[in-house]
């Protein structure tokens, strides 16, 4: 394959697409959720149109990597500019594959995502704001969080694959501990929080959590108990768990545990909405530079669901506004153009066949529809 004249000379890395040598940091996918709902950054998905049309985070854009190297000149240039505006206006940007491997040694291929994101940073995007997601999309699915639109099982290389999938890895694709761990574990959802009304039972595994253990293979007597979810142990991403009749403690991977709570749980008020501490950027390359972090609100994950979207991207700055369900008054309201309104995931038909998504208050936004 022989390179388009536009494209930049650099050291080639698999298919003979260069690279710029710059890499990135990552964060964990539940940092990448609270900073989308926290409206502090963007996701860009890197894999071929079918595969986003099979499955996606929401809210995300795609820029195909693929398209990118074969049919560079009919990429969209105004999405390319528009991402490089919003990462040089603060917003983090978070480049997806399925499973974000390695991409220097990857059996001669380049790493899609990695890919982007330096091809970004060559247009000019600082790329102390942009990230790469620790296990891809997968690891979204995985962990159960909200806002998957389609498939809700893994994929990799087009297909849908089971879950208990990994991609092949050769012994030279590790790296080291300081580029590819998030800065830390997933944060730990505070006991009773969610607000001053009822809120829906978490899907995603977190500290304090009560869970039922199912799909060992090893221990399958252990399977059908009750647990109570203790710690999160990063070197083995897995989830420390004390079984309620004997005490006793053992590690689990995350599709192994299921909440207990299949309804609606009161929960109590917290004065102040909860902040945690996430990891969103840095230069990696730059021995004077450190990971950045921000202290963003804690938004618990919803229903894992498919096609039910918990947040949705500004296309056009103008907005418009139910302060109650049921009213007649409207409201316009405006968000800057690729801002995320968080919502609850509940749908509204009004009585003129509009479609109508509750706010999320627990993410910050005020009530109304």
């Amino acid at each position: 394959l022989s390179l388009p004249s536009w494209w930049p000379h650099f050291p080639a890395m698999g298919y003979g697409v260069p690279d710029s040598g710059v890499d990135f940091y990552y964060v964990s996918v539940q940092e990448a959720y609270l900073l989308m709902k926290n409206d502090k950054a963007v996701f860009v998905d890197s894999r071929d149109e079918d595969d986003y049309k099979m499955s996606r985070l929401q809210t995300s854009f795609h820029l195909s990597a693929n398209a990118l190297i074969m049919k560079g000149p009919s990429v969209d240039k105004a999405l390319v500019q528009h991402l490089i505006d919003l990462v040089n206006g603060g917003k983090i940007l978070i480049c997806l594959s399925d499973a974000c491997i390695k991409g220097n040694v990857n059996r001669g291929h380049v790493s899609r995502c990695r890919h982007i994101a330096q091809y970004l940073v060559e247009l000019g995007a600082d790329c102390s704001n942009i990230v790469r997601m620790a296990g891809g999309i997968n690891a979204w699915k995985r962990q159960k969080l909200d806002g998957v639109l389609g498939e809700l099982r893994p994929m990799y290389a087009g297909e849908v694959q089971g879950w208990d999938f990994s991609p092949p890895k050769l012994k030279d694709e590790e790296e080291s501990e300081d580029e590819t761990l998030p800065i830390k574990g997933p944060p730990a959802l505070p006991q009773g929080y969610g607000g001053t009304e009822t809120a829906p039972a978490v899907a995603a595994v977190s500290v304090g959590q009560k869970v039922q253990v199912q799909g060992l293979k090893s221990r399958p007597e252990v399977n059908g108990k009750e647990a109570v979810v203790k710690d999160f142990v990063e070197e083995s991403q897995r989830w420390e768990i004390e079984l309620s009749d004997s005490k006793e403690r053992m590690r689990c991977r995350p599709e192994n545990l299921v909440s207990q709570s299949d309804s609606q749980v009161a929960v109590s008020p917290l004065p102040e909405p909860l902040e945690v501490e996430v990891a969103c950027g840095g230069v990696v390359n730059d021995a004077n530079s450190e990971r950045k972090t921000c202290k963003v609100r804690w938004v618990a994950p919803r229903a894992f669901r498919q096609d039910e979207a918990t947040a949705y991207r500004v296309l056009k700055a103008d907005l418009f506004k139910k302060p109650n369900k049921d009213g007649d008054k409207i409201i316009k309201i405006s968000r800057p153009v690729s801002s995320i309104v968080r919502t609850t995931g509940q749908l509204h038909i009004g009585a003129s066949g509009g479609v109508w998504a509750e706010l999320d208050v627990t993410a910050g936004e005020k009530k109304g529809w």
